[in-house]
């Protein structure tokens, strides 16, 4: 299953469900993010009923939590003095004034309900245009992109390689072959010979922590390719209905006229 995310004004995607739950286990998604994948009517939050059905467990919205200012026993203090010393200087005030001041009271003005934030908001700036399911022509144009990053890797982990020396007895040829590129000095076959090198390392399945973050890059970059590739052929994959071309229809009329032609005229001269 491939899904979709929608963050930032923005489509992303496709990530497999277990990327997913990796992501709002770590805290780097958030659960009112907007999500959707092949068969869904709409985008739905990850915490919708929806999610939790396949397996999704996503932790509370996170909000943001009003600020608490930290009032020490000293500022306490000064601030009850204070007010001790305020309400003195009241009393002797109306003591010593010969007429009583009137006393007006000052009603709690009502708090405004457009002070009130409304519930959907966090959707005011989305438009129809973003709710739609990625087109045809979208999601083979990703697969392109995502061809052309995976084919970068091998050199990518080879040069990864060559830094960390990293060596082994099942890449050995590779590392001879690597050597000799630089020693020649020819530039122009340093690519290509990091780029067998680090296709060697992905053959024979070697790990090192040095390669952990482009090996991991290089698998999320695959199940992407791999779920893309899925929903393409439950789409009708690359072989798609395409009319004749113009100068084969030409060429099929220019047969049929000559065609009819013939008979006419065998007709005419057998009258």
């Amino acid at each position: 299953m491939q899904i979709y995310l929608h963050q930032n004004n923005q489509q992303e995607g496709p990530f497999t469900l277990p990327r997913i739950s990796a992501r709002l286990v770590s805290g780097e998604l958030d659960s009112s993010t907007l999500a959707w994948h092949d068969g869904m009517d709409t985008w739905y939050p990850l915490n919708h009923e929806k999610w939790q059905a396949l397996g999704i467990v996503a932790p509370p919205p996170k909000t943001n939590q009003p600020v608490q200012k930290n009032v020490t026993e000293e500022q306490k203090s000064n601030q009850e003095s204070e007010s001790m010393a305020e309400e003195q200087s009241i009393e002797v005030s109306v003591d010593e004034s010969v007429e009583e001041l009137p006393i007006e009271t000052v009603e709690a003005e009502p708090e405004s309900e457009s002070a009130v934030e409304p519930s959907g908001s966090a959707f005011a700036s989305y438009s129809e245009e973003d709710f739609k399911p990625p087109s045809f022509e979208e999601m083979e144009k990703d697969m392109v992109e995502l061809r052309k990053k995976r084919a970068g890797f091998p050199e990518a982990i080879g040069r990864r390689a060559y830094e960390i020396e990293f060596r082994e007895d099942e890449i050995a040829d590779a590392w001879v072959s690597l050597e000799k590129s630089i020693d020649s000095d020819k530039v122009e076959t340093h690519s290509k010979a990091f780029a067998t090198l680090g296709q060697a390392i992905l053959s024979a399945g070697l790990n090192d922590p040095g390669l952990d973050e482009l090996r991991e890059e290089e698998r999320d970059v695959a199940d992407r390719m791999l779920n893309l590739q899925m929903q393409l052929r439950r789409m009708g994959g690359v072989k798609q209905v395409k009319g004749p071309a113009p100068w084969k229809k030409w060429v099929v009329l220019g047969v049929t006229l000559l065609v009819l032609g013939g008979i006419i005229i065998g007709l005419v001269l057998m009258g």
